[in-house]
């Protein structure tokens, strides 16, 4: 498939946005949801992750997907509650796509988070343009979360740390708490390091009965999972 049959399809393709909510540990009612998306092509439901994979060296097509999506996952929200949405720093590399989504953020900057992915490369290239997209944002006073921490082959950066609200914390850590429960340890060092900054901290991938009961024993500020799939908005 070449880009031009490519851009048709992901322009025209059937949209959904999963609204995957995020609940507070201490009174268990919805603080907020992160907008999930996922397109039908060719009658074949893929995430934007998925596509992103084949976009990573199009950078001028991955912003035009970015365009279409984000706005309908804020269009087709109506809960009184914030909104996350992911956004990778690759689509603000151009002073075109900074001033777009200046735009854009500055007018819903009350409303949203903005929650910032890695593209899976760890080079200095694609540090430094995270560290950019990170700076951009709190300069703009827009709320920023940092997503994925401690997923394998994720980037550890202070400096992203450091410049993000929330911390969402990557269903890593449950699974290896499973596996030696001596991690349990180093996940409550991080809860306090994050607590003591003022920041928030979401653990995300609660899945089970146990998961929940362990969060709710590590004292962290949000949830997130399938775990609340009941709760889940899809349009």
């Amino acid at each position: 498939m070449n880009n031009i049959e490519f851009k048709h399809l992901i322009l025209t393709a059937k949209y959904f946005t999963k609204y995957e909510p995020i609940i507070d540990t201490k009174t268990d009612d919805i603080y907020a949801y992160e907008a999930l998306s996922k397109f039908e092509i060719d009658n074949n439901l893929i995430s934007t992750e998925d596509i992103f994979r084949h976009l990573h060296h199009n950078n001028k097509l991955f912003f035009e997907l970015e365009k279409r999506n984000k706005q309908l996952q804020f269009e087709s929200f109506t809960e009184n509650k914030k909104l996350f949405l992911n956004f990778d720093a690759d689509i603000f590399v151009s002073c075109e796509q900074q001033s777009y989504w200046e735009l854009f953020l500055n007018n819903k900057k009350d409303d949203i988070v903005v929650e910032i992915t890695e593209n899976g490369s760890d080079d200095e290239t694609s540090a430094n343009i995270m560290r950019n997209f990170s700076s951009w944002l709190n300069n703009k006073n827009i709320e920023t979360a940092l997503d994925d921490f401690g997923q394998d082959g994720s980037m550890f950066s202070f400096y992203m740390m450091n410049g993000s609200k929330y911390i969402k914390i990557d269903k890593s850590f449950l699974r290896q708490i499973e596996l030696n429960y001596n991690y349990m340890h180093y996940l409550k060092g991080i809860l306090t390091t994050i607590r003591l900054n003022g920041q928030k901290s979401i653990i995300e991938g609660i899945e089970t009965q146990r998961d929940y009961d362990l969060v709710k024993e590590l004292g962290c500020d949000y949830m997130q999972g399938y775990f609340f799939e009941e709760l889940m908005i899809i349009k």
